[in-house]
């Protein structure tokens, strides 16, 4: 069966296998290959597209810049060529170009034959350097043989090289005569090189006569060159031309704009898109409108902007700094302007906003007090220290007498337990030497007992030095707020608790700040009562000797013109006049104590009795008497404590100085100030004796932090209350607390409503913080549960947003060097002593407001500028000096003494007499100017006596005809040193000073100095000449102080040209025109003697000035047929009429070929001359 199954399946025929389903066989994939085809050429172009624009979105940005840009240099080249062209038809412009063209014609004929030489030469040299050439190498390597070769190989290299100095080669030369033809020479070597050395040496000496030539056309052609590019106001055609050059050219990539600073690890691609940045045009917004200049700007307008300030890239170079260092923001990015400008939660240094740019100067230029170029920086220092933030918040550098003080206290007490160690060392070898066992370890203890001995008498000696260092340094220190100790001999006491309830109710502005707590607190007005007693209680305990009333008519001009209001204000509101620095004193009537006010006005820093720093407390007469001392203290001789000799605080921690008033004076100015409010009735005040309140008050003094600003008994030595600021711009995000304002701040709405129709836009940042603190301290503590002890204890200053914002600035930048975004390296250490120099000085000034009576910056206006009698024509002329060039003009040692005592009493030499009317002296003042000492009765140094005899005379040292008084400002010989190495920095003079000794004048150069004088020069008219009838209408200083306060080169300068040194100033300019080599007196009129004598008159007259002495000032009046400028009548007031003035002016300028300075000559543009 098997068998037929087989057989029968061997018959049938079977259909062979199919292959397995095959896609690619069975169906088409042409759709598919089709789609990846599509796919890849689609991602091909994406590639593409994001490799030339998706990862490069800046070249768009770039490609838009080159068209507008391009756009707007061609509109601006018409004008820029008229400009040129204006230039080129101006006088001084021709007159130069014709002298550069006739030097050149002069020289061009001899130029011309030295070229034609000079061509013929080089040809020759062309033809005659290769064979040279050739010569030298093949015999240059024989020689080589012949210094390697030895024994007969040498001398059979000798012989070659011989040979080849014998050889004759064929040059082909061009005929000398110039024709082109081709003559050949036949010459050895020695022919060739003499001949190649004395071309090269004629060629060498044609071109040196050819140089010579033309040295006088080449220096006329750069003063004409130099003319006129100091007088274009823009670029010129060419230029313009090379710039859009540059832009058919523009590198689009990023390496052509990115800025590598490898020492310093700074990468920034900022100008990738800020490409304007540095072009030497002044571009703006409109200039580069998408419409066309002068259209409506886009944000891209914005962006292609130039730089504001060229003068801050000059001293900061981005190709060293960068963008970012100081701007801020993610220099490297480069996708977007949101990634560029930092704005993303995980950058620690997002761009500063427009108003706060200059955070970026503080994280370099933390130590300065003043930076040049950031106002809104240096307005937010100062509000920093005069709005009391200080005062709480310890800032390095703003407390450096406390510092210094501190680490002087500290060293004084490590180096007084050195000696009591010592001491006790001596004792203990001097016994052991006793006992030693024998001589010699006797004698070595004694020995190492007298050493220490010798020891502690150095230390000593370093106490010494510390003492009276300290002393020095008490005398620097101040408060910012008054002396509460004098509470009760002060204020009326009804007064206190309303002004401690709201500050800014009473005196709108004030520095005071208001405690918001004492009115949202249950018991905020408990806390008033009881800090008020305690204070009351707590104040000195006596009367201020009763002073009579003085006349308030009087008392508004002299408040009015003695200097008060660089400082003080009268008047509310838009009403107000004067100066912020100090307080606004409308209202001080209605506080003060009139005895008190006439004692602070005559002497602010009188003390009522001395502090000692080493008992704790205020001493009392008895602690003088017990010691068999006087009850008396000052800054001079009675500066230590009775008890225990530690150096004392013997004045008032005030910045305002003493005018040196007479006792009238004083009286006459309390009396308007009192004359312009009447006292309102206030509240009980009873509760402020209760003993009760007293305690309580104590601890919530201390809490508040009130001896921060005011000196106040039993918190002398209390500590500040705040958080240090030193680097509170980078403290992290998350540690500044929001509190339960952190979504709202995140969201954007803003509860103050501070920056208006941008209240919307998120404040979570280091900005938002700062300006929610400033604007409502309370913000914060709103809506939270806490102690009350524990609740925010800022109190509200007043801050307007101008205020606001620099102090936001400030406090945005102070960032340290942990979070600047500079490198350490690059932060502003000044090696030039007389940068530093500058720096330490400006904390001084601005500590005492000398900028409110003195311009110290050029264009700097002081506050007195802005009084309505200084804006007068005769109060112009009687503002105080401007200081600009102070350093240059006086010298350092009698400006030593000036600072000491403005009032010059101890003047050394000659004293002009000083002329003082009734009207002027006011009470109290003798005919010499004197503070009449018995005018009040007592003079004695008692705390509890009369009104003091002053320090100094009642007058200005140098200028007794201002009104506005120097004052003397008591300073340490720190702060005296500090000021006079400030001016001299200022100017750039050099330390130590070394005065120029000056040739003694002959007695014919006396007769020339004295004939110019007085033939119609006006230098008698206007300085005083110590005749009283002249001198009343005198506006400028004696030249008898000229010798001792002058320096001889600025005083030569200053005759010169005084309006360069002091623009406006009377002094006339033009008094001198140039000859030659020298300054000859510019008079219609010269006096014979002046034409005789050969000398530099400019110079004669420094000298006869310097030198000047009473006799030869007298001899000059009687030779003088000027009359005293009193007899003139007001209207000239003894100087130089307008039109003479700017006719000597004119002529000076146009010898100088200088443009003449506008308004010189006229009277209203006038000061004082300032010599």
């Amino acid at each position: 069966m098997a068998d037929s199954a087989l057989a029968s399946e061997a018959l049938v025929k079977k259909e062979p296998e199919l292959p397995a389903h095959d896609p690619i066989v069975t169906r088409s994939t042409s759709g598919i290959l089709l789609l990846c085809a599509l796919l890849l050429t689609g991602s091909l172009v994406w590639a593409l597209w994001d490799e030339t624009f998706g990862q490069r979105p800046w070249k768009g940005t770039q490609q838009e810049f080159v068209s507008r840009y391009t756009r707007y240099l061609k509109s601006i080249k018409p004008q820029a060529g008229k400009t040129e062209a204006e230039v080129k038809e101006s006088a001084e412009y021709q007159t130069l170009d014709a002298e550069a063209r006739a030097a050149q014609e002069q020289v061009k004929p001899e130029t011309a034959e030295i070229d034609q030489k000079v061509a013929q030469i080089q040809r020759q040299l062309d033809a005659v350097t290769d064979p040279f050439q050739n010569q030298r190498g093949r015999l240059t390597v024989i020689n080589y043989n012949v210094e390697i070769a030895k024994g007969s190989a040498q001398e059979k290299y000798r012989k070659q090289a011989e040979e080849k100095r014998q050889e004759v080669v064929e040059v082909e030369l061009p005929a000398p005569d110039g024709s082109g033809k081709i003559i050949t020479q036949k010459m050895n070597y020695g022919q060739l090189e003499k001949f190649y050395n004395d071309h090269r040496d004629e060629k060498a000496r044609l071109l040196g006569r050819k140089a010579e030539l033309l040295k006088a056309p080449t220096e006329l052609a750069t003063k004409r060159d130099d003319y006129l590019r100091h007088h274009m106001t823009g670029l010129g055609p060419s230029q313009i031309d090379g710039l859009i050059r540059k832009m058919e050219n523009f590198d689009y990539s990023i390496l052509g704009h990115q800025i590598s600073a490898n020492e310093s690890d700074i990468v920034d691609r900022c100008e990738v898109c800020h490409v304007g940045i540095r072009e030497p045009l002044d571009i703006r917004p409109a200039d580069l409108a998408p419409e066309g200049p002068g259209k409506k700007p886009d944000s891209l307008a914005r962006a292609f902007v130039s730089h504001p300030n060229r003068e801050l890239l000059q001293i900061h170079n981005p190709d060293r700094f960068g963008c970012s260092s100081c701007h801020w923001g993610n220099g490297r990015a480069t996708t977007g302007d949101v990634k560029g400008h930092g704005r993303h939660k995980y950058w620690l240094w997002p761009l500063f906003e427009r108003e706060n740019i200059e955070a970026g100067c503080q994280q370099c230029h933390a130590g300065d007090r003043v930076t040049q170029g950031a106002e809104t920086l240096n307005l937010g220092r100062d509000l920093f220290e005069q709005r009391g933030c200080v005062g709480c918040h310890r800032y390095e550098g703003f407390d450096r007498e406390t510092d210094a003080l501190s680490g002087t206290r500290q060293n004084t007490a490590q180096l007084e337990d050195q000696i009591i160690g010592n001491d006790k060392q001596i004792r203990q070898e001097t016994e052991a030497a006793n006992q030693a066992a024998d001589d010699a370890e006797a004698q070595r203890l004694l020995a190492h007992a007298e050493s220490l001995r010798v020891s502690n008498s150095l230390l000593a000696a370093r106490i010494d030095q510390l003492n009276l260092q300290s002393k020095y340094l008490m005398q620097d220190q101040k408060k910012i707020g008054p002396n509460l100790k004098d509470i009760r001999l002060k204020l009326r006491k009804e007064w206190i608790p309303v002004w401690l309830k709201d500050p800014q109710a009473f005196r709108p502005g004030t520095k005071m700040p208001t405690f918001w707590r004492f009115g949202v607190d249950r018991d905020g007005d408990e806390q008033v009562r009881a800090i008020s007693a305690y204070l009351w209680q707590e104040g000195f305990s006596g009367k201020v000797p009763e002073q009579a009333g003085g006349d308030a008519a009087r008392g508004k001009d002299l408040f009015e013109t003695r200097g008060c209001l660089g400082c003080h204000a009268i008047g509310d509101g838009e009403s107000s006049m004067g100066g912020t620095f100090a307080a606004n004193l409308q209202r001080v009537g209605e506080k003060s104590n009139f005895e008190y006010i006439v004692r602070w006005i005559h002497n602010p820093r009188e003390r009522w009795a001395p502090y000692c720093p080493k008992e704790k407390r205020d001493l009392t007469a008895e602690d003088y008497s017990k010691n068999n001392k006087p009850y008396g203290f000052d800054t001079e001789l009675n500066s230590r404590c009775p008890n225990d000799g530690a150096e004392l605080q013997v004045q008032n921690m005030t910045v305002m100085p003493n005018f040196r008033l007479t006792n009238g004076d004083a009286r006459d100015i309390a009396s308007y100030l009192f004359s312009l409010s009447s006292p309102p009735a206030y509240p009980d005040a009873s509760f402020m004796d209760d003993p009760n309140l007293k305690e309580k008050g104590h601890g919530l003094i201390k809490q508040y932090g009130c001896a921060s600003c005011h000196e106040i008994k039993g918190f002398e030595e209390e500590q500040r209350i705040g958080k240090e600021l030193t680097v509170e711009g980078a403290t992290p995000i998350e540690r500044l607390d929001f509190a339960l304002l952190t979504h709202d701040a995140e969201k954007g709405h803003d509860p103050l409503k501070l920056h208006g129709d941008h209240s919307e836009k998120p404040w979570y940042n280091h900005k938002g913080f700062f300006e929610h603190k400033l604007a409502e301290p309370s913000i914060y503590d709103q809506g939270k549960e806490k102690d009350p002890k524990d609740r925010l204890r800022m109190p509200k200053p007043y801050l307007t947003p101008e205020w606001r914002n620099a102090l936001t600035t400030f406090l945005l930048g102070s960032v340290g060097a942990e979070g600047s975004n500079v490198p350490a390296s690059l932060f502003y250490g000044p090696q030039d002593q007389r940068r530093q120099d500058v720096q330490n000085g400006w904390w001084v000034i601005k500590k005492y407001n000398c900028m409110g009576c003195h311009e110290i910056q050029v264009g700097q206006r002081s506050v007195l500028m802005g009084v309505p009698f200084y804006q007068t024509p005769e109060g112009k002329d009687l503002l105080p000096p401007i200081l600009t060039s102070e350093g240059a003009r006086v010298d350092p040692n009698w400006l030593l003494r000036f600072l000491n005592d403005p009032s010059l009493e101890d003047q050394k030499g000659p004293v002009p007499p000083i002329v003082a009317t009734d009207e002027r002296r006011g009470s109290g003042v003798d005919a010499s100017g004197k503070t009449n000492q018995t005018a009040d009765g007592s003079a004695g140094p008692n705390g509890n006596g009369k009104l003091k005899p002053q320090p100094g005379l009642d007058k200005n040292g140098v200028r007794v005809y201002l009104k506005a008084r120097m004052p003397t400002f008591s300073f340490s010989p720190n702060e005296l040193q500090t000021l006079v190495r400030f001016f001299m920095a200022m100017s750039g003079q050099q330390e130590p000073y070394i005065k120029k000794p000056l040739q003694p004048l002959s007695e014919q150069e006396k007769l020339v100095a004295r004939q110019m004088f007085t033939s119609g020069t006006p230098c008698l008219k206007c300085h005083i000449t110590g005749d009283p009838a002249h001198d009343v209408q005198a506006i400028a200083p004696n030249f008898l102080l000229a010798g001792q306060r002058l320096k001889p080169d600025w005083t030569f300068r200053w005759l010169l040209d005084p309006a360069q040194i002091d623009p406006g100033t009377a002094m006339p300019s033009g008094l001198f025109r140039k000859e030659g080599d020298r300054w000859v007196i510019n008079l219609p009129n010269p006096p014979a003697s002046a034409n005789e004598y050969s000398q530099d008159h400019a110079d004669l007259l420094v000298r006869y000035m310097l030198l000047l002495t009473p006799e030869e000032q007298r001899r000059l009046l009687a030779t003088s047929p000027v009359q005293p400028a009193g007899s003139t009548g007001p209207p000239t007031q003894g100087k130089l009429s307008r039109k003479n003035s700017e006719n000597l002016a004119h002529r000076f300028r146009n010898n100088r070929r200088e443009p003449a300075v506008a308004g010189t000559g006229g009277r209203a543009n006038m000061r004082a001359p300032g010599m």
